[in-house]
């Protein structure tokens, strides 16, 4: 097999060269579905190398359950343009093996305005793949982008759509949504994706039969995870913009007009703000801003994309979500821990929940949560300073903002000495080191107090979330 010629050495830039010369292409060669009962299979094909007969294939596939009935007759009028678009992001997680230098797409033409945008998706959303494998290079001198077919698929109307499609990923952000979208039930469409246990417990407490559930299936092809342990090139992928383009072939399906996520404010913050990299990027508004350009230009003008929590920053996230009876015990959110369930209690997405969320939940139902006080743990001093930017960057976690982070540990400050008690041992650790890192009560209410007017709400939903955020005061007196 060509992939035994590669040989991976200390240093990343001449793994990068070698690969990129190893496998000067990468093409998109087909994608196939059909339908069996009501589930719909769909394959992609990718292969990279120098040709064909000595390439390395990849054939992920999807499996989407549930089809709301036989849709034979009406899906050839549009489903090939939305699966085609699917495996316009699926490829990126296999193009990253090898960042071949030449990307071939084959089942469909594309404009060089959409060429721009797959682009930039492509650049972005990998800026943290790239910053950790000592990649610098424009996005030109990186990669270019040829369509050989002359298909190319219109625009979708879809006259009469209404409803919502909610992913759930089982974590505080989409279990505050669903709370606050209770009203607007019988036309929520829940999505998962490989759903794990907290997916499942999420949509039980709110009731959703399972007519109301679509889940999808995604495989990764076996390839990919055994060229990842012979040393080829690995690291993080715009997730959420996968969810997306999912998300629109479950709105074509299903006649709804709304997606629906919940991402928050400070998703659009950079991790590193020196070279504009976000692990959290296909979380951003300008990613949200783009997707919905996208959509109305080239796919389906009918749909609507945005994020519900887009106005708001976590501390009003955690504030809102602590309300909900048992909501602590139910989401969860840490990526080491998310096929075997709980929380990991070491990772920087623990710690920052559990810092959110401890100004506004009792200790003790805290600690019973995550297994311990995670803020009497001084080994995890190193991760909260992170958190709060010292260092290179922050994580590269789906976690806050630097000042949401000082917020947080200010607020448990505020208490313990209102209730002339010892800050847990990380809060005082933090503040008496870094006294600088104490925000004042003023600053902490205008922070909580703030929304951010850079959201895509439609009215109706803005209404529901300015309705809903009625607890003002952060402090008591």
């Amino acid at each position: 097999m060509l992939g035994m010629e590669y040989v991976p050495t200390k240093s990343a830039e001449r793994n990068f060269l070698q690969l990129r010369k190893l496998f000067p292409r990468f093409v998109f060669s087909r994608f196939s579905s059909e339908i069996r009962q009501k589930t719909l299979y769909v394959e992609y094909e990718f292969w990279t190398g120098k040709d064909k007969r000595e390439a390395i294939f990849f054939r992920p596939y999807l499996k989407i359950h549930g089809l709301p009935l036989d849709l034979k007759n009406e899906l050839g009028k549009y489903l090939d343009a939305f699966l085609f678009h699917i495996g316009m992001i699926e490829l990126i997680s296999y193009w990253k093996a090898t960042c071949s230098p030449h990307i071939l797409i084959e089942p469909a033409f594309l404009s060089p305005e959409q060429l721009y945008w797959w682009s930039k998706l492509y650049w972005k959303g990998l800026g943290e793949f790239f910053f950790q494998n000592d990649i610098e290079k424009t996005a030109d001198e990186l990669m270019q982008i040829e369509c050989r077919s002359q298909q190319q698929f219109p625009t979708v109307e879809f006259p009469f759509l209404e409803g919502n499609i909610l992913p759930v990923g089982g974590g505080k952000d989409s279990f505050l949504t669903l709370e606050w979208l209770k009203e607007q039930k019988e036309k929520n469409l829940c999505f998962l994706l490989n759903p794990v246990q907290s997916q499942w417990d999420t949509l039980n407490y709110f009731g959703y039969p399972q007519n109301q559930i679509v889940v999808v299936e995604r495989k990764i092809d076996d390839q990919l995870l055994e060229l990842n342990k012979k040393g080829f090139l690995n690291g993080h992928t715009p997730f959420s913009a996968l969810l997306a383009f999912i998300g629109v072939l479950l709105m074509a399906l299903h006649k709804r007009k709304y997606f629906i996520t919940s991402h928050e404010s400070s998703a659009s913050q950079p991790t590193i703000p020196s070279k504009g990299i976000n692990h959290q990027y296909s979380k951003s508004y300008e990613f949200e801003k783009d997707f919905q350009k996208y959509l109305t230009d080239f796919l389906c003008p009918s749909f609507c994309y945005f994020s519900f929590l887009r106005p708001l920053n976590e501390i009003q996230i955690a504030r809102h979500v602590s309300t909900i009876p048992k909501s602590v015990r139910i989401f969860q959110s840490c990526n080491r821990n998310r096929n075997s369930g709980g929380w990991c209690g070491h990772c920087p997405k623990c710690l920052f929940v559990f810092l959110i969320l401890r100004p506004f939940v009792p200790q003790k139902e805290l600690e019973a949560t995550f297994g311990s006080d995670l803020l009497e743990n001084e080994s995890l001093f190193g991760l909260l300073l992170s958190l709060c930017g010292e260092g290179t960057h922050r994580p590269f976690e789906c976690v806050g903002s630097e000042e949401e982070t000082k917020a947080a540990a200010s607020l448990l400050w505020y208490q313990a000495r209102k209730s002339k008690k010892n800050p847990p041992l990380l809060i005082r650790k933090l503040i008496e080191l870094y006294p600088e890192f104490l925000l004042t009560m003023e600053t902490l209410q205008a922070l909580y107090d703030q929304t951010d007017r850079e959201h895509r709400l439609p009215q109706k939903f803005l209404s529901i979330l300015n309705e809903k955020c009625k607890i003002k005061v952060l402090f008591d007196d």
